[in-house]
């Protein structure tokens, strides 16, 4: 089965970034992936709360968002599962990203992913 790798919000500061360490390795699995990443309402939210944290304009960085990745909607299974997550101790962006990729592979530089036994391809 081919699964279609999941982002977590640190890839796409990344590339939002003007400057991020993480900036080159998120352009390369961009381009490797290109057309085939998702990412979840817990992204979209995520990034527009650090916005002003790494001053960009929210309307551009929704605007490049919804251009670079197929955006889903929240289903109550996945706030069910995030919930779950969450009671286990993660936090609670980290519980979404983990409900919505739990069957795909998650892009992300976040250890924690590995500790529940999501597939994930690092991000460094």
């Amino acid at each position: 089965m081919t699964t279609v790798p999941y982002l977590d919000t640190d890839f796409l500061i990344a590339l939002l970034k003007p400057k991020d360490w993480l900036k080159e390795p998120a352009k390369e699995l961009l381009k490797k992936h290109h057309g085939n990443l998702w990412a979840s309402t817990a992204s979209v939210i995520e990034v527009l709360l650090v916005c002003d944290e790494y001053n960009l304009d929210a309307e551009e960085v929704i605007m490049s968002l919804y251009e670079l990745v197929d955006v889903h909607v929240l289903p109550r299974g996945i706030a069910l599962a995030a919930a779950h997550l969450f009671k286990k101790g993660l936090r609670v962006f980290d519980a979404f990203h983990a409900a919505y990729a739990t069957d795909d592979t998650i892009i992300s530089s976040d250890h924690i992913f590995d500790k529940i036994g999501l597939k994930r391809i690092p991000l460094r």
